[in-house]
């Protein structure tokens, strides 16, 4: 397993040592993913001055906190909104595959060999939960593709009819 110190230590531009990590190191493979994909692209780092200033877990999915030239936005914003749907979909902890997970009103990412056993009975959540409303549409992660898709026909993703019906009446 890749740990973030030995992100830290192959990105040290992008992802400098002062960066805060409140997580555990089985989402470092998806931050040196998201970075890898930044520092090949021609021109970019430089360019924007792109640099993480903190990761961590808040309500069981990993956020990326980074610091970029403002007119980068568009770039960028689906970059971090990609590593932020794998950890959807990763255990904290050691980075296999896992899922969402309750333990009094706490949510976490786990697989099942780093959860409670009240959590293993917790069944993965649907698919279609791994979206969101944004202002170019609904946008939601396709796991098997391992790529964000705008979706127009929400049932196509397995989102109930209530759901969609809520969605149009803007609840």
């Amino acid at each position: 397993m890749t740990t973030f110190d030995e992100i830290k230590s192959s990105f040290p531009s992008l992802f400098p040592a002062s960066a805060r990590v409140d997580c555990g190191d089985g989402w470092a493979g998806i931050v040196g993913k998201l970075l890898d994909g930044i520092a090949t692209t021609v021109g970019l780092p430089e360019m924007s001055q792109f640099r993480i200033l903190s990761v961590r877990q808040d309500l069981g999915f990993m956020k990326i906190d980074a610091g970029y030239g403002g007119i980068y936005d568009d770039v960028f914003r689906p970059m971090l909104m990609l590593a932020e749907f794998r950890s959807r979909v990763t255990c904290e902890e050691c980075g296999r595959p896992g899922h969402m997970r309750t333990t009094n009103g706490w949510k976490r990412c786990r697989c099942d060999e780093h959860s409670t056993p009240e959590e293993r009975e917790q069944p993965p959540r649907p698919a279609w939960t791994l979206g969101r409303e944004t202002t170019k549409g609904f946008v939601w992660y396709d796991q098997a593709a391992d790529e964000l898709r705008i979706v127009d026909d929400l049932a196509s993703i397995g989102m109930p009819a209530h759901h969609i019906e809520r969605r149009k009446d803007g609840l």
